[in-house]
């Protein structure tokens, strides 16, 4: 979606997805999809997931559900851009901008940020109950950024004993601070051991964390759609919190200084709320701006 091939005197949404416009790592359900069919302005994703995943969670259902149309998904982290075009019978994603995350932070501070992810898995703070399993790869390069699972992350549709491995993780972790404390550790890690990296980690979801490079993460979206000629942007997602992965589109709107205004972002807690938002966009959501408690893309 540029101003090339969209009317540039549009605002535009851009949407996080999971959690934002499906529930966590399900599928995208029919009324969301109608919502999304009826809007009446352009909007882009900003997916921590990659491609694969984003293909049957999200992509695969809105053309089910009768979306025609195209748009934009920056997926892994934001980091990559997908061109997406819906017709009658196909959908089709382009990749029209993508990114190579070992390529930019270089070879051998890759491979170190690597070992860092590995040896935390080893350390005995960070080991997992007896009553959670390891499912799937704990580390996946996905090219343009790094997710790392510490119950692993299955590919496809979850099984029924994957979704109760992960349904159990959530409120061991919201309990215990599991991943809080995990990112403490990563972050101190990766600043001793690359000193000076543009590195940013976050949290993913509601299990992993999402690894890249500041400025590739989902404040892209919203920086790319107002270079290329939309007067304002409008961002929603659930995770605009500390430690979170939309945290960084806050970054960039303090960035703007007194051309703030042109970015609202909004925080919804789940989908239902989204769809609040899509049916009555006149609905008072208080945009959340700073002070806020904290940036993830700070190291």
């Amino acid at each position: 979606m540029t101003a090339e091939c969209l009317p540039s005197t549009k605002s535009a949404f851009v949407f996080d997805i999971d959690n934002t416009l499906t529930p966590p790592r399900r599928q995208l359900e029919r009324e969301m999809a109608d919502a999304l069919r009826w809007l009446k302005v352009p909007f882009a994703l900003a997916a921590g997931s990659d491609l694969p995943l984003l293909e049957h969670q999200f992509f695969g259902p809105l053309h089910s559900f009768g979306f025609r149309g195209i748009f934009d998904a920056f997926v892994c982290n934001g980091a990559a851009r997908y061109r997406c075009a819906y017709d009658d019978l196909t959908f089709r994603c382009e990749c029209i901008d993508d990114f190579s995350f070992e390529k930019e932070l270089g070879k051998e501070a890759y491979a170190k940020l690597l070992c860092v992810l590995r040896q935390a898995l080893d350390l005995d703070q960070f080991r997992l109950p007896s009553f959670l399993e390891v499912i799937g790869n704990q580390i996946l390069e996905r090219g343009s950024m790094v997710n790392f699972a510490p119950i692993g992350r299955p590919t496809g549709v979850l099984s029924a004993s994957e979704r109760a491995n992960r349904d159990a993780f959530v409120p061991f972790d919201r309990t215990s601070g599991f991943r809080e404390g995990l990112l403490a550790y990563l972050r101190e890690r990766v600043d001793r051991d690359l000193p000076g990296n543009n590195i940013f980690i976050a949290l993913g979801g509601q299990t992993s964390f999402d690894i890249g490079m500041r400025g590739r993460d989902k404040s892209y979206a919203v920086r790319r759609l107002l270079a290329e000629g939309f007067p304002h942007v409008t961002y929603v997602g659930d995770a605009l919190y500390r430690g979170g992965n939309d945290v960084a589109v806050l970054d960039f709107q303090v960035s703007l200084g007194t051309d703030r205004n042109k970015l609202t972002v909004v925080q919804v807690d789940g989908c239902q709320e989204t769809l609040q938002l899509l049916r009555n966009p006149s609905l008072s959501f208080e945009p959340v701006s700073p002070p806020y408690t904290g940036s993830v893309c700070s190291r």
